[in-house]
């Protein structure tokens, strides 16, 4: 029991940022960015295009493929992804010392209300690829949970503690009252009884150790009665609006090689998958393989990039009942599919 209380809270605290859902916020000065292997040799005269992101992870796959496959370098491009620690990976977008961003739909959603300025040109998911795990049978239903404590995200408006609340108020419990979420609180009581798993490896892990599914976020019909909607495009690539007014040529590029990304995963097998991602997750070869058989058993990537208006409107209600938004925003705030459509009007000649 112990080893999983234990594993759980690891777990959580290393893989509960994945989607990367935190608030814009200025970077800590000691911290640098961690440059990873671009995944070409020869980079020539390509123009050098930079990716940040809050933590590795599979679900952005479109955008670690365009590069490791080649199709930023047809585009005239050379991707570097920079993992940032002690900040936020927006900061740099928004600045303009980078031109992407990897994360979730929560933070374009929180910029735009901050006034900030930035736009969704790709999502890469179109499912919710969370599952809520309680730390053994005596916590495998929702309402087993009520009094006890959860490890979700680090900071209240995340998307795993967003995706807590949703749970939990689905069950006629009050998420503020009835659980207490969040590491603090795990911490605190120096036991947790249940955990947000945020990728499939790192929900592996949980139930090899004899954790029990309460909530998976790929079954269609639960998701949908807890959020309202099947299809949750929750992994995105953000730009800033400022990169689309001065340089959307640079950012038709960056789709354009995305796209072929995606229709290039399409007909891949987990294998191919995994073996063209490994450049740049080195040494995670059974995990990428365990991810990509899971993503595609569990149709959980997007092929076409586009969000839906249901999937749309869940992230806006979840973003307020995290507390991360106070107000509804309208999708053309916060998605330019335009190039999408560009793309694919080009690649389906």
């Amino acid at each position: 029991m112990k080893k999983l209380l234990a594993l759980l809270l690891t777990l959580t605290l290393s893989l509960g940022l994945l989607a990367g859902c935190g608030g814009p916020s200025e970077p800590a000065p000691e911290e640098e960015p961690t440059s990873a292997q671009s995944g070409t040799e020869d980079k020539g005269d390509l123009q050098k295009i930079i990716f940040t992101e809050q933590i590795r992870g599979y679900h952005w796959a479109p955008a670690y493929l365009a590069q490791t496959l080649g199709y930023f370098a047809e585009e005239g491009l050379d991707a570097e992804f920079q993992t940032i620690k002690g900040g936020d990976a927006t900061t740099a977008v928004l600045s303009g010392d980078a031109q992407f961003c990897l994360k979730g739909i929560e933070t374009a959603l929180m910029v735009n209300e901050a006034g900030q300025g930035c736009k969704v040109i790709l999502s890469a998911t179109q499912k919710y690829p969370y599952q809520l795990i309680g730390a053994n049978e005596s916590y495998s239903t929702l309402d087993s949970l009520k009094g006890k404590a959860i490890a979700g995200g680090l900071s209240a408006n995340s998307g795993p503690t967003s995706f807590i609340k949703a749970c939990v108020n689905s069950a006629g419990l009050n998420a503020d009252t009835d659980v207490s979420s969040g590491y603090l609180a795990a911490m605190d009581q120096d036991e947790i009884q249940a955990a947000v798993s945020t990728n499939p490896w790192s929900a592996k892990q949980l139930l090899d150790a004899g954790g029990v599914v309460i909530v998976d976020g790929t079954d269609d019909a639960e998701i949908e009665s807890i959020i309202g909607s099947s299809s949750y495009e929750l992994f995105t690539v953000i730009t800033s609006d400022a990169l689309i007014q001065s340089d959307p040529e640079l950012v038709q590029k960056a789709v354009n090689a995305m796209a072929k990304a995606m229709q290039w995963m399409e007909t891949a097998s987990p294998e191919d998958i995994a073996q063209k991602l490994l450049p740049l997750f080195d040494g995670a070869e059974e995990e990428l393989l365990y991810d990509a058989q899971y993503d595609q058993e569990r149709k959980v990537a997007s092929f076409t990039g586009y969000h839906t208006k249901s999937g749309f409107e869940a992230a806006v209600s979840l973003t307020k009942l995290a507390g991360g938004i106070t107000k509804d925003l309208p999708a053309d705030q916060t998605y330019d599919e335009s190039f999408l459509a560009n793309a694919w009007e080009t690649l389906e000649k």
